[in-house]
């Protein structure tokens, strides 16, 4: 008995000490693999500004503008249309510059001995031709005095279509997806001629919807492309400017002159019948009235 239990508990005290032993070595095992695994933390670091790049690109190049310039120049009033044909001509015949003009005007105000011309022009134009199109306009012309070109006010704005640009995308993402739902609907072997009638019918008019869109995408791709420019040709304030009303009331007095002589004379002309009418009713109630009172 007693050998039984002696035996019993050495087993138990090999048991204990092989537990401890591989307990001991699997924690040394832990141990030892973090130190040998290689550190994750310049992986992390890298995930980081890779995202952050992308981040960064898509906020930057994201973002759709049309802009809109307007510029005010004033010279001499005898510069404005030679500087206005000019620019004209240099934005249609300058194939470096890609112009395109999209509106031109030219009036004369005034008197014919006193003329005021004024001049306006809008063109489109690409980003990079903007700067060298408006220094162009700013070169002086023969017999005169780069000085006398003044820049008089210019103003820029900008308009974000970037919801417009994927609203666009989107739409004609759409279409496009149900018109080739349609056409595989339409080549299958046992549809019917009516359902074939009516899947025609809607392929037709999706694609009209989507060239209607494409044409309104490709507008609003060039107006990003390119920049608007309108420029406004005005005469510089002088001193002769600034007495051309007193000018033109004085060439026009002698017109005002005739003009109230002819009134004058009209209501002359209308009174004449009216004289024999007057004097016999005058006469005719002072005869009454003297009649009456001798009475």
């Amino acid at each position: 008995m007693r050998n039984l239990v002696a035996v019993t508990m050495c087993s138990a005290l090999a048991l204990v000490a092989c537990e401890r032993s591989e307990q001991s070595t699997s924690s040394e095992g832990a141990s030892i693999a973090p130190a040998m695994a290689p550190e994750p933390a310049p992986l992390a670091a890298m995930d980081g500004i890779a995202v952050e790049g992308r981040v960064q690109e898509k906020a930057t190049s994201g973002e759709s503008y049309v802009y809109d310039h307007n510029m005010t120049l004033s010279m001499s009033s005898e510069f404005i249309k030679t500087r206005f044909e000019r620019a004209k001509d240099r934005c249609q015949n300058d194939a470096a510059l890609k112009c395109k003009v999209t509106s031109a005007s030219f009036q004369v105000l005034g008197q014919p001995d006193a003329p005021l011309p004024v001049a306006h022009l809008s063109v489109s134009l690409p980003h990079d031709s903007v700067q060298i199109f408006e220094s162009s306009l700013l070169e002086p012309l023969r017999a005169e005095d780069a000085a006398d070109v003044l820049v008089k006010s210019r103003n820029t704005s900008a308009q974000n279509v970037t919801n417009q640009v994927r609203d666009i995308e989107a739409r004609l993402s759409q279409l496009k997806n149900y018109r080739d739902r349609m056409q595989a609907l339409a080549n299958r072997r046992n549809a019917g001629t009516d359902d074939l009638i009516k899947i025609e019918g809607e392929i037709s008019k999706t694609q009209a919807e989507i060239e209607q869109i494409e044409g309104q995408q490709r507008d609003l791709a060039d107006r990003i492309a390119k920049e608007n420019l309108s420029i406004s040709f005005e005469a510089s304030s002088t001193a002769s400017d600034a007495f051309q009303p007193v000018r033109e009331v004085w060439q026009g007095s002698l017109k005002l002159l005739a003009e109230s002589a002819a009134s004058a004379i009209a209501l002359v002309v209308g009174i004449i019948p009216w004289i024999p009418v007057v004097l016999l009713g005058f006469f005719g109630g002072r005869f009454l009235w003297r009649r009456t009172a001798r009475k």
